[in-house]
């Protein structure tokens, strides 16, 4: 199966769940607007969702999948009792986690007061969900390694329907239901995964001994390469509960939590769907190439971010152009006021900034972790943690509010990817970005955002129209923009790099 094939396998069911997400997003808009509540879970839903990447679908499927792809292609049943060791430890320390932290959740209701007492009582149904969630994360890197990618990427359908479930039966107080939507759709992801991992080949042995000295060294090599890959894969998460800390501190009065995770989620739609899809799709070919050297890598690498540059220039400048119509089609409703829309379109214009740079940080660094190279994204990470925390902490509190927040991100974004740019470079892949070829699709980025802004500037939102009206503006600028962009830019890039780079693979072997 191709790279491209891959992407679209990948991106088309996280297409379906992007689209439920929204739905979600837009219920939860109508009936909660930007109240306490909802801020509250919001807050709440951010630690399992940090831990759920560390422990499972960002730093350990990162360590985990280049070592079980290279050692499937050596012997299989070695690397299906790797898996099996890996996820059955996994899974017994995630109960004892989940079992502390359920006790300290009781004795924090207890000793708290206020806000902390709700985020709490919203949060202790959610930590079981840690144990399901993350061990469904590690079978959908099993399940990548195999090359099968349909149920990694449909498996967020299911926590997406639970949750619209909450509202859309129309249950009253509809935030506390939430957690346990959550829980119910963590247990569905295992029970999906465990079906696909029979149908592919069977599920990995259930085990906890080592019984030779050879699993061992391997399961004391990952062990190590762990903690390194926890720092480095889990910035954005960590960076992403900072913001929801720094906003519900700091702003004042409810809304900033709401307004920046409903910003956030348009962000995360270009990003699941292209950002992630691409990722995904390349990173087991990244993995197997990365025994044959750096050039190897560099080839799938930058055939890559040709692919990701591509869809992800207009989607960026597109979120930037129409973030105004965007926010009023999908969340002005109910109690989503005119105040929430302007300060959700303001960061949801800083978000489309960060949209390019951390979608190939993201690709770069798994450049690294296929290369077993812990040390160098981990400096990379810590260093943006710490920038975008005193970003956040002077820019929260200007006249940006939690504007300063989103600011913050696409700067250090920006940071980290010219960092992993350079490092590259000292490894020998050069031309990572392809700028010289890349230019005809960003002189047509640039034309399709100059005509659509046109377009809106010229078709206002008129006082006291709704997200219907706002939904025909917003229709009316993509359909110009994307005609305007595949019109500029049309495919020829695409193929003529495709040509070069298998030129260029032809002269290595020669």
């Amino acid at each position: 199966m191709s790279l491209m094939r891959r992407m679209l396998t990948v991106s088309g069911w996280t297409l379906v769940s992007r689209i439920l997400g929204l739905v979600r997003d837009r219920l939860w808009a109508g009936a909660q607007g930007g109240s306490l509540m909802l801020d509250c879970f919001l807050v709440a839903f951010q630690l399992p969702n940090l831990l759920r990447n560390l422990f499972g679908e960002g730093a350990l499927a990162a360590a985990v999948v280049p070592r079980y792809v290279q050692e499937r292609e050596r012997d299989a049943a070695t690397a299906e009792l790797f898996a099996g060791l890996v996820l059955t430890r996994l899974s017994l320390f995630l109960c004892g986690i989940a079992t502390i932290g359920l006790v300290a959740a009781v004795v924090a209701m207890r000793l708290g007061a206020g806000d902390l007492v709700i985020i709490t009582a919203l949060a202790i149904p959610q930590i079981p969900y840690l144990v399901f969630i993350c061990a469904a994360a590690i079978m959908s890197g099993i399940l990548n390694g195999r090359r099968r990618f349909w149920v990694p990427a449909f498996a967020p359908v299911l926590m997406n329907l639970a949750m619209i479930s909450t509202v859309g039966f129309g249950l009253d107080d509809e935030c506390w239901y939430l957690p346990y939507a959550v829980l119910a759709s963590g247990i569905a992801n295992v029970l999906l995964h465990l079906w696909a991992l029979h149908r592919s080949g069977g599920v990995p042995p259930c085990a906890t001994r080592i019984l030779d000295d050879g699993m061992r060294e391997r399961m004391r090599e990952l062990a190590k390469a762990y903690l390194p890959t926890v720092l480095a894969g889990g910035v954005f998460q960590i960076n992403a509960l900072l913001d929801t800390l720094i906003a519900k501190a700091f702003v004042p009065g409810s809304g900033a939590v709401a307004v920046l995770y409903f910003a956030n989620r348009l962000l995360q739609f270009p990003m699941a769907l292209i950002g992630h899809g691409v990722t995904t799709a390349a990173y087991p070919e990244l993995a197997a190439s990365a025994a044959k050297g750096w050039s190897h890598t560099g080839e799938g690498l930058r055939e890559a971010v040709r692919l990701l540059s591509y869809w992800m220039l207009p989607a960026a400048v597109g979120l930037l152009v129409t973030a105004d119509p965007v926010v009023r089609a999908i969340y002005q409703v109910g109690r989503f006021d005119e105040g929430y829309v302007l300060r959700t379109v303001l960061v949801t214009q800083f978000y489309a900034a960060a949209l390019i740079p951390m979608a190939l940080s993201r690709l770069l660094m798994r450049a690294f972790h296929a290369h077993r190279d812990q040390s160098t994204p981990v400096r990379v990470s810590l260093s943006i943690v710490g920038v975008n925390l005193g970003l956040n902490l002077f820019l929260v509190q200007t006249p940006l509010a939690e504007a300063g927040i989103a600011l913050s991100a696409a700067c250090t974004a920006s940071m980290g990817c010219i960092a992993y740019v350079v490092l590259l470079r000292r490894r020998g892949v050069h031309d990572i970005l392809g700028l010289r070829g890349l230019a005809r699709p960003a002189i047509a980025a640039m034309a399709m955002g100059v005509c659509v802004a046109i377009l809106l500037w010229w078709w206002p939102q008129p006082a006291g129209r709704g997200s219907g009206y706002a939904a025909l503006r917003l229709a009316a600028a993509t359909a110009l923009g994307a005609g305007i962009y595949v019109a500029l830019a049309g495919r020829s890039w695409l193929k003529r790099r495709r040509r070069a780079g298998a030129d260029e693979e032809a002269v290595s072997g020669d």
